[in-house]
């Protein structure tokens, strides 16, 4: 009954506000809700739990999420606590069917499997208590799995479980196989134990081979030691670009993957006989993993054709070797399986390396030395080259990259907690027509002067002007709520304005993003879809996780349906996806920006020209952990001048539409603007359609730049017609002429792990220009280079 009392409160409070709303869509919210307030299923009694923000907000009345584009659907329930849906969580009752109930509904006795993927987003939030799972649970695209962070929840097998794995992020409604189109699933604040089954039998705590867009985040896994059957993570699939700050306790393997690239961060392995088994994948980055008391670090020789992996601010206690590798340096021909370490805390009298036939390859280090052994350029094979890595400063966090777990701010209570389309003053509707930009910019003025969180409930918020988030703000979306640009303020190229606007130059504070998508929901060639000027007083005062930026193949834009034809001047959609200024300081961790390359509903072939991915300009410090941009114009990534930047993991796809059999060759269709520091392609001949694609990476000056781990690929070539992934556009070698770009020489640049697939020149630079051909590895036809370092003096 505790429900249906607080949706007859929210029915009351809608009605004496209805004057802020069109009366019709006012009416059917009020009808809808009294209907669901008849008709809701009451939480059923369990354990007694804390009580956390998120489940205290008004997710039944008018400001819950509300999925605009359903048509005459008013009753989606974007928000839904897994005990309204009959699971207990006492340890005894068996909850898998209540807890896929929770996941799959539709609201209307459907379910969301192959029902369209941005449309029906999904937060399902588990309160704290341990569940009992008896056969596979499925989680399902654009759904975040959240539990309490204040008392996680226990996903725990139960003796007689029957399946392959007890948690399966990877929705069959895509293809389900490559798990590369399995996109925004989240986890966090989750346990999984597999301790009730028996250790030798084969069985998978969390089957994990999903895509950009997805998150894993703050979850333990718990498994019997000794064990020769259980696997914490499978990864065997996929093309994720994170998993961050997990807990692996037990099993054969904490983590088995063949994802194509990934970084995996802060992740503790403990009692685990091998720690990370790679049975394929091209390139990875394990980035401040503690190894206590495991028999191997990390297995490279399982199978595949992995091209580089980069141990990075590790700490190995009472363990075996950390790495064995496949030593490739006498292979006839692609040489993969190479690997870089740097500042390695190792305790213990066991080799840190070693090679398939057991032989040391590697015994101790220095800590703070970086030890190669792969392709260096210049140079050629280097069997464990070791050097100095002099790291500026501005980055470090007790002689480490820093990095930030995404907050929960678990501790807060719930008059903390702003809901945007709570505040009466100011009526924001998210329904993907209503110009929001006026009511969400005083809102977010006034709770950042008060140090309040905004929660964005699920909604498509257009703005017609410059959304600006000021210091003091912190934002929390549900399920992915869109932030979408609209409009004449965003029409000028020559004149581009940002959509979202992070503080002003000059500014410092605290502002923190998590959860959001931003884009536009028309063409926009002057948008500039999430501008960052501020820095911190402090190192991740200014963060932003797990949001992304798309552009087109979602029902939310007109972008969708609007850009079939084959020439792509006809849709300069956004002028660029992510700008860093230069008195921008920010940590970004699990970003994908997203220019479609096909449509996830509802629309067509999408012949997109957004001219820029992220141009980094920034100078204070940044971060970018696990991030990726695709399939845009000039460039993916733009280091213009930059100074002092990690990253850790980029991933880089170029446009299906460029190359041979395109009707526009790089720069166009957009003129390069030399303010915003734009390749102009001068390089090229006129005509030369391979050369003329856009850049994975342009690296033009600056300073201080350590780069680990860079997966640019090359797929496609002039695929400008509906006849999507046919054999006549599918790249063979050399299918872009420079994958990227180093120019104006730029001062301490370290960059490690460079993969590259389907190109002739890996990197132009004008001095040695290290060509895929000599360099090969990774993904066939492929290049590694270990380290690449011409300009680190």
């Amino acid at each position: 009954m505790r429900q249906t009392c607080v949706l007859l409160f929210a029915i009351a409070a809608v009605s004496t506000n209805v004057c802020a709303l069109q009366s019709d869509f006012a009416q059917k919210i009020l009808f809808t809700l009294e209907r669901n307030a008849k008709n809701q299923t009451p939480i059923t009694p369990g354990v007694a739990v804390a009580s956390y923000w998120l489940d205290e907000q008004d997710h039944s009345g008018y400001a819950r999420g509300f999925a605009p584009f359903l048509g005459n659907d008013y009753t989606y329930p974007v928000y839904r606590n897994v005990r309204a849906y009959g699971a207990v969580g006492n340890g005894q009752h068996d909850d898998t069917d209540a807890l896929q109930n929770a996941i799959n509904s539709d609201g209307k006795g459907g379910n969301r499997y192959k029902n369209e993927v941005t449309t029906r987003p999904a937060e399902v939030f588990v309160p704290g208590g341990e569940y009992r799972i008896s056969k596979t649970l499925d989680l399902r695209l654009n759904t975040i799995l959240v539990g309490d962070p204040n008392n996680p929840p226990i996903f725990k097998a139960s003796p007689e479980f029957g399946g392959g794995s007890l948690l399966n992020g990877v929705d069959s409604a895509t293809d389900g196989t490559s798990g590369t189109t399995n996109f925004l699933v989240a986890l966090k604040n989750i346990v999984i134990d597999t301790k009730n089954i028996d250790k030798d039998r084969s069985v998978i705590a969390l089957n994990w081979g999903v895509a950009q867009a997805c998150q894993l985040t703050n979850v333990r896994i718990e498994m019997p030691n000794n064990s020769n059957g259980h696997i914490g993570i499978a990864m065997d699939q996929g093309s994720t670009t994170a998993v961050t700050d997990t807990k692996i306790t037990g099993g054969a393997v904490g983590i088995r993957t063949g994802n194509q690239q990934v970084n995996f961060k802060n992740i503790l392995f403990r009692f685990c006989t091998t720690a990370i088994a790679f049975t394929g994948g091209f390139t990875a980055v394990v980035q401040g993993a503690r190894f206590d008391t495991c028999g191997l670090g990390i297995d490279t020789t399982r199978g595949g054709q992995l091209g580089s992996v980069i141990v990075l601010d590790c700490t190995s206690i009472n363990s075996g070797p950390v790495i064995k590798f496949h030593d490739s340096s006498r292979d006839g021909g692609p040489r993969s399986n190479q690997v870089v370490i740097e500042n390695l805390s190792h305790s213990g009298s066991n080799p840190i390396a070693v090679a398939s036939d057991g032989s040391v390859k590697l015994q101790q280090i220095d800590p703070a030395r970086t030890w190669i052994w792969g392709n260096v350029d210049p140079g050629n094979f280097q069997i464990g080259k070791v050097l100095t890595t002099p790291r500026s400063g501005k980055l470090l966090s007790d002689g480490k990259f820093f990095t930030k777990p995404q907050p929960t701010y678990k501790g807060l209570p719930k008059d903390q907690i702003v809901n945007v389309k709570a505040v009466k003053r100011h009526a924001v509707r998210g329904d993907g027509a209503t110009d929001d930009s006026a009511s969400l910019n005083a809102i977010l003025a006034d709770n950042a002067a008060k140090g309040k969180i905004s929660y964005f409930p699920y909604g498509v918020y257009i703005v017609k002007n410059t959304l600006h988030i000021p210091p003091g703000s912190r934002i929390v979306g549900e399920a992915w709520p869109v932030i979408s640009g609209l409009g004449g303020s965003f029409g000028d190229r020559s004149n581009p304005k940002a959509v979202v606007m992070v503080g002003n130059p000059g500014q410092t504070g605290i502002a923190q993003i998590q959860d959001m998508r931003f884009s536009v929901a028309d063409i926009a060639p002057g948008a500039i879809i999430l501008q960052v000027n501020m820095a911190g007083s402090a190192h991740g005062d200014v963060g932003i996780w797990n949001s992304h930026i798309t552009v087109g193949g979602s029902a939310d834009t007109n972008v969708n349906k609007a850009c079939d034809g084959p020439n792509t001047a006809a849709c300069l959609a956004a002028f660029a996806m992510l700008h860093l200024t230069k008195s921008s300081s920010c940590y970004i961790e699990n970003m994908w920006g997203w220019t479609a390359d096909h449509s996830l509903e509802r629309g067509g072939h999408q012949n997109i020209a957004t001219g820029r991915g992220a141009l980094i300009e920034s100078t204070q410090g940044t971060w970018l952990t696990g991030t990726a941009f695709e399939h845009n114009t000039l460039y993916n990534y733009n280091l213009h001048q930059a100074e002092n930047v990690y990253a850790g993991m980029q991933q880089s796809e170029t446009a299906y539409w460029q190359g041979v059999g395109s009707l526009q060759d790089a720069p166009n269709p957009w003129p390069p603007l030399a303010r915003y520091g734009d390749p102009d392609f001068g390089w090229c001949a006129c005509g030369d359609q391979s050369c003329r694609m856009g850049l994975a990476q342009n690296i033009d000056g600056g300073a201080n730049l350590y780069l680990y781990g860079s997966a640019f690929w090359t797929f496609f070539h002039g695929e400008v017609s509906t006849c999507y992934n046919c054999p006549a556009t599918v790249c063979g070698p050399n299918c872009i002429t420079n994958q990227a770009r180093v120019t104006n020489g730029p001062r301490g640049l370290w960059w490690y792990g460079v993969n590259t697939r389907n190109a002739d020149v890996m990197v132009l630079d004008g001095r040695g220009d290290p060509k895929q051909y000599n360099h090969p590895g990774g993904w066939t036809p492929g290049g590694v280079i270990a380290a690449y370092l011409p300009f680190s003096g």
